[in-house]
């Protein structure tokens, strides 16, 4: 039973010893982290940003990481070992393979009124918007194709020709380390979780345990810095928040919740 405080004329409710930090507010100096523009937690941009000053202003980090994975006179030994060739080619036949899973089951739940994964025409158009404009054209086709960062194999520093330039430098040559094509498709898969399991769901940590070692496999085998993979999350994971509050957004506001996505099944 709740006890009654008084304080002067007003007659408050005191708060149970057991109900103690139900109602309790989070600490003021959060909320402007958790503001968001274009659905992003300004958090994350702030984060997202701070990481690319830190990559400019010690490019050096990512020849000190790099050369953990190089052998003078050798090259990167990790280079066409079976787990690394096993972590690459996965991607690939995860992207096939996942996605045309994903389509296959939502046209179940669409012509059957199933609801595997609660799998919604929103979820599936968020998937497939993020995978073709994120890893697809923003990393693929814009930074790969044209950025022209020489990849670890290629500089001087471990053997190559080319020089070594900072991430988020321009340079135009030919090299196509900026950013990580396979980290992206990777980084995709935990979104993928997120959207059909939960952000609690142990599938959410299995696929970014998997992201980090096809991160791991990409950087030993000489093919991406750190600071290559490190973007591609970034830009996957940012590229995701933004979509889904585009997409998957709630009828009355910005927020996306749950029961929208499953209502879309119900008005398809």
């Amino acid at each position: 039973m709740a006890h009654v405080a008084e304080t002067g004329d007003a007659r408050v409710p005191a708060t149970p010893a057991g109900d103690a930090g139900v109602s309790r507010r989070e600490p003021r100096w959060l909320a402007p982290w958790r503001a968001r523009i274009a659905g992003i937690p300004l958090g994350w941009l702030i984060l997202f940003l701070a990481f690319a000053n830190l990559t400019l202003a010690y490019p050096q980090l990512d020849l000190v990481v790099a050369r953990l994975f190089y052998s003078p006179g050798v090259g990167f030994p990790a280079l066409g070992q079976p787990w690394e060739r096993l972590l690459y080619h996965s991607v690939e036949v995860l992207m096939v393979v996942g996605n045309f899973a994903l389509v296959g089951i939502w046209l179940i739940n669409r012509r059957r009124r199933r609801r595997l994964l609660g799998l919604t025409g929103r979820k599936l158009a968020l998937l497939l918007c993020l995978l073709a404009l994120v890893p697809g054209l923003l990393v693929n086709q814009v930074f790969k194709e044209h950025w022209g960062r020489a990849r670890p194999v290629q500089v001087a520093q471990f053997g190559g020709t080319q020089a070594f330039t900072p991430a988020f430098v321009y340079t135009g040559g030919s090299g196509g380390a900026f950013s990580s094509g396979h980290v992206a498709a990777a980084a995709y898969v935990i979104a993928a979780a997120h959207v059909l399991a939960g952000p609690r769901s142990p599938w959410v940590m299995l696929a970014v345990l998997y992201t980090a070692l096809v991160a791991l496999a990409r950087m030993a085998a000489g093919g991406h810095f750190l600071s290559d993979t490190m973007t591609s999350v970034f830009l996957v994971l940012l590229g995701y928040l933004a979509l889904r509050r585009l997409i998957c957004r709630h009828r009355g506001g910005d927020t996306p919740v749950a029961r929208d996505w499953a209502s879309d099944s119900a008005a398809t």
